[in-house]
């Protein structure tokens, strides 16, 4: 029998969780399924909980990290934990924050059934954040969009069948992002879903984050980047000695973001992605 997985990364979001729990709960409930759930705890300084027991939820089991890592890498580490299962099953991702649409987690995991050479994606129509973080959002979009030819519109949230683990894991992408994982990796199907509010509490991402992130995403496509990027400096130079002088500010940008991929591919060490495992605390 097929198996639904929901898999979580958190960092001191239990009281949201437990609200995310009953949701999902009730809508596996109304289509009849049930499901268990996968708790990466990225090294929370909070203590877990005692979890209510729910109809439709199986069990709830809980991946302890040795340090705190970020919610990629705790999303890597459980997605190498479920391949080690070698069983046949709809594994969907989503925050353990409540931004994710809950009620299109039905939809979702139907298209992952039906298209399960897929990896299905919730697309965000609508964010919730203010409009100076829209904006260095959408910025963040389209620097990777012109340094990799990859608009990156989605995040964690996703469902897909278990065999799509070979592709998202066949390399060390998803050390560094999920998002550009899937993009490299995998064929993708799109669902629109608004971003919702956080259950409880304020975001964690702060502009700072949003750029070590983007720089993330963006790395997954270094090597890409510095062929488009070599193409992009040659036509500055020729601008350049044409008299357009604003051509040297591009130039200066295009080769510190380079260094900077080059810099975060260093510090996100990919030879701890073979050996992510060990970063689980045994019971």
């Amino acid at each position: 029998m097929k198996k639904y997985i929901f898999l979580l990364p958190l960092y001191n979001d239990w009281e949201s969780l437990i609200i995310l729990l009953d949701k999902i709960n009730k809508e596996i409930k109304d289509k009849n399924k049930t499901a268990d759930i996968l708790v990466v705890n990225d090294c929370s300084s909070i203590k877990s909980p005692i979890f209510l027991k729910y109809s439709n939820i199986n069990k709830i089991n809980i991946l302890n990290l040795k340090k705190n890592l970020g919610s990629q890498k705790a999303i890597s580490i459980g997605l190498k934990y479920l391949k080690e299962k070698k069983r046949e099953m709809i594994i969907t991702i989503l925050d353990s924050d409540g931004e994710d649409d809950v009620s299109k987690i039905t939809t979702m995991i139907s298209e992952a059934e039906k298209y399960n050479q897929k990896v299905i994606v919730s697309t965000r129509t609508k964010r919730r954040e203010n409009f100076f973080f829209k904006i260095l959002y959408f910025f963040h979009k389209l620097i990777t969009f012109i340094f990799t030819f990859k608009w990156i519109s989605f995040g964690n949230f996703s469902s897909f069948h278990s065999t799509q683990l070979n592709n998202i894991l066949s390399n060390s992408s998803s050390w560094l992002a999920f998002s550009s994982s899937v993009a490299k990796n995998c064929k993708i199907g799109k669902i629109d879903a608004e971003r919702k509010k956080r259950l409880i509490g304020v975001s964690k991402l702060s502009y700072l984050n949003l750029v070590f992130h983007s720089l993330r995403v963006s790395a997954v496509f270094a090597f890409r980047s510095i062929l488009l990027s070599s193409l992009y400096i040659f036509i500055l130079l020729n601008l350049f000695s044409a008299g357009y002088q604003l051509s040297l500010y591009f130039i200066i940008f295009i080769t510190l973001f380079n260094i900077l991929l080059f810099v975060t591919l260093f510090f996100n060490n990919s030879k701890n992605f073979f050996n992510s495992l060990n970063y689980i605390e045994k019971k």
